[in-house]
C-alpha cells in the first residue's frame, strides 16, 4: 500500500460543476461579460508564439500591482488565483492540531484547507437575521487559535466588517500567535479594505483576486499581501511559474487601465444590482443585505429547490441554498440583461400552487 498523508485521505471533496458555458451563470459570483473587448484586444496584442514560448515573468505585473496598492514588492505575492494562495497561508501558517476559526457560513475553501492540513475547523454562527456579532469571534480566539478568517465582505451572508472590528480581531491574535487572514476577494463591491493594515500589524494577511469586479476568472490570478518575512515565507513554499505568461498579460492591462476598467465594471454592476433589488422589494421578496456581488433571497410559494430546478430548465444556473441558508437562493448580481432574465423567469416559476 502506498503511504497517503492521513489529513488528505480523511477529507471529503465535491468535484465543481462543468458544462456550464450555455447557461446564464448566476451561481458562482461571476461577471458573464467578462473584461471589456477594448482590454481584451489591447492584453491579446501583447501575447505572440514567442510569449508561450518561455517561462513566464513575474516582475511587471509584481511591480505595477505593489505600486497600485501603494505598497512595496515585498509586501505583495502574485498567485494562481487567490483560491491558492489561501491554502499557501494555511499550509505555511497553520499549525497542526490547532483551530482555525472562521464564521458559518463562509467560503467553504477554508474548511477544506483546515482538514488538508490537520488543523480544526472553529466555526462561528450568525445570530437571528444573519447578524454577526464581532464579540463572537473574539471570543471564539483563544489559546489553541492558529489562524482567524474574515471574508470582507462575507459570502454568501454579504457582511461587512468595519476597520476597527478588524483591528480589535488582529489584536487578539496577536496575544496568541495566531495569524489573521482578510479575504478581500468581494473588495471592488464594498469601499473598504485592509491592506493599508499590513504596514501596521505583522500578523495580518489580505488576500486579492481577479476574478470577480476584474472578470479574469478563468486565468486564475490573485495576490497575497502581508508583511515582508510573512510573503518571504510563502515565497519559500511556492513552486516556480505558477502563473501563466498569458494571465501576465491580462493582468498588466488591467492595472495599467484599473481606473478605467473599475468604473466602466461598477457601473455595469450597479445598474443590475439596482434593477434586481428593486424588483425583488416591488415583488416582497424577503432578502439578506448584501455589500457583495450577490444577494440572498427567501422563495415566496415555491421551494428553493423548484425554483432552482426549474430555472435551470430555463437555462439560468443559480446556487439552491443549504445549511442555515436552507429556503434561501444565492443569486450572483451582474448586468441588467442577466438580472432581467432571471427576474422573468422568477414571475413564471415562483407562483402560488394549485389548491
Amino acid at each position: 500500500m502506498l503511504y497517503v498523508d492521513p489529513n488528505v485521505k480523511r477529507t471529503f471533496r465535491k468535484s465543481q460543476p462543468e458544462g456550464r458555458a450555455p447557461f446564464v451563470r448566476l451561481d458562482q459570483n461571476e461577471n458573464p461579460d467578462g473584461v471589456p473587448e477594448w482590454l481584451f484586444d489591447e492584453a491579446m496584442s501583447q501575447i505572440t508564439p514567442a510569449t508561450l514560448s518561455m517561462y513566464p515573468e513575474e516582475g511587471p505585473l509584481h511591480r505595477k500591482y505593489a505600486k497600485l496598492l501603494g505598497l512595496g514588492e515585498e509586501n505583495v505575492c502574485l498567485t494562481d488565483g487567490s483560491l491558492v494562495g489561501m491554502g499557501y497561508l494555511v499550509k505555511v501558517f497553520g499549525e497542526p492540531g490547532k483551530d482555525i476559526v472562521f464564521v458559518n457560513p463562509t467560503f467553504n475553501m477554508y474548511g477544506v484547507f483546515a482538514s488538508l492540513n490537520g488543523l480544526n475547523a472553529r466555526p462561528v454562527p450568525y445570530r437571528g437575521g444573519f447578524r454577526m456579532d464581532i464579540g463572537d469571534i473574539l471570543d471564539a480566539i483563544g489559546e489553541r487559535t492558529s489562524i482567524v478568517v474574515l471574508v470582507n465582505p462575507n459570502m454568501p451572508i454579504g457582511n461587512v466588517y468595519s476597520e476597527e472590528e478588524i483591528v480589535s480581531v488582529i489584536k487578539k491574535a496577536e496575544e496568541y500567535g495566531a495569524l489573521v487572514i482578510v479575504d478581500e476577494a468581494y473588495h471592488y463591491f464594498y469601499e473598504g479594505t485592509s491592506v493599508g493594515l499590513v504596514k501596521r500589524y505583522d500578523n495580518l494577511a489580505v488576500l486579492r483576486t481577479f476574478s470577480k469586479m476584474l472578470a479574469i476568472t478563468g486565468l486564475r490570478l490573485g495576490a497575497v499581501i502581508s508583511c515582508r518575512e510573512n510573503i518571504h515565507h510563502i515565497s519559500n513554499w511556492r513552486p516556480h511559474y505558477t502563473i501563466s505568461a498569458v494571465t501576465l498579460r491580462f493582468g498588466e492591462a488591467i492595472v495599467d487601465h484599473h481606473d478605467r476598467l473599475v468604473e466602466e465594471q461598477s457601473r455595469t454592476f450597479a445598474e443590475g444590482r439596482d434593477y434586481v433589488l428593486g424588483w425583488l422589494n416591488d415583488h416582497d421578496y424577503e432578502t439578506i443585505p448584501s455589500s457583495g456581488c450577490f444577494v440572498c433571497l427567501r422563495t415566496k410559494h415555491r421551494t428553493a429547490e423548484y425554483v432552482t430546478s426549474e430555472l435551470r430548465r430555463r437555462n439560468i444556473l443559480i446556487l439552491c441554498g443549504s445549511g442555515p441558508l436552507e429556503g434561501y437562493l444565492r443569486l450572483s448580481v451582474c448586468g441588467v440583461r442577466y438580472m432581467r432574465a432571471f427576474t422573468d423567469a422568477l414571475a413564471e416559476i415562483d407562483t402560488e400552487t394549485d389548491a
